[in-house]
């Protein structure tokens, strides 16, 4: 009965989602702007994941100077990476009016920078080990966050951003012997997996 829910569930979701895409697509073709501080397109490599042998690329379709969709995947490294890890996430992104001539970090000067809010649908499978024991787990998210993307006069970017969505539908379980504390654990994981956050490099045009 759960089961039946979750899909349910999810079904709804994709049909939200699609809806969010047609309503914004018709948007980006009929509103008009004199606003030209901003680009149409933009390809990112989310760095913030190296250091857990992730990696995670995107691309951003931004239809007005204050909405855009952002596509984004990745994983782990093939070969490097003990775990096997996917995701995917579609995020409608609203910026806030631009700053011109921002600096990153107080240093480096940008041709403007964008505040923007953050909502998004998420999903990621994992075939993890925790103390040589190897545990499965599957979740979609629903979440929302907050983040910043400088853009130079080249198409330079950087964007970073924090949030959170809580896991729908989680299943995790354990491939063996369940660790002394893998309740815990998993349970820990399962929480934390809801966290969504980003360093990424780019270019837009």
């Amino acid at each position: 009965m759960i089961a039946i829910n979750i899909k349910n569930k999810m079904k709804q979701l994709k049909k939200i989602s699609c809806l969010v895409v047609l309503v914004l697509t018709y948007t980006a073709v009929t509103a008009q702007s004199n606003d030209t501080l901003f680009y149409r397109h933009s390809f990112q490599a989310n760095i913030a994941g190296l250091g857990f042998e992730r990696y995670g690329i995107a691309y951003e379709f931004r239809i007005t100077p204050h909405h855009a969709l952002f596509f984004q995947g990745g994983g782990s490294f093939p070969v490097i990476s003990e775990e096997k890890e996917y995701g995917f996430g579609l995020h409608y992104k609203y910026f806030f009016r631009p700053v011109i001539d921002a600096k990153l970090l107080w240093l480096f000067k940008s041709a403007y920078r964008n505040t923007f809010a953050d909502f998004n649908v998420r999903y990621m499978n994992l075939d993890g080990i925790h103390n040589e024991v190897k545990c499965l787990y599957e979740a979609y998210f629903i979440g929302v966050g907050i983040g910043q993307t400088y853009i130079w006069n080249s198409g330079f970017t950087v964007s970073y951003w924090l949030g959170y969505g809580p896991p729908i539908g989680a299943d995790f379980k354990w491939a063996g012997t369940t660790p002394a504390d893998g309740d815990s654990w998993a349970k820990n994981y399962k929480t934390g997996s809801g966290l969504d956050f980003g360093l990424s490099l780019g270019y837009s045009f």
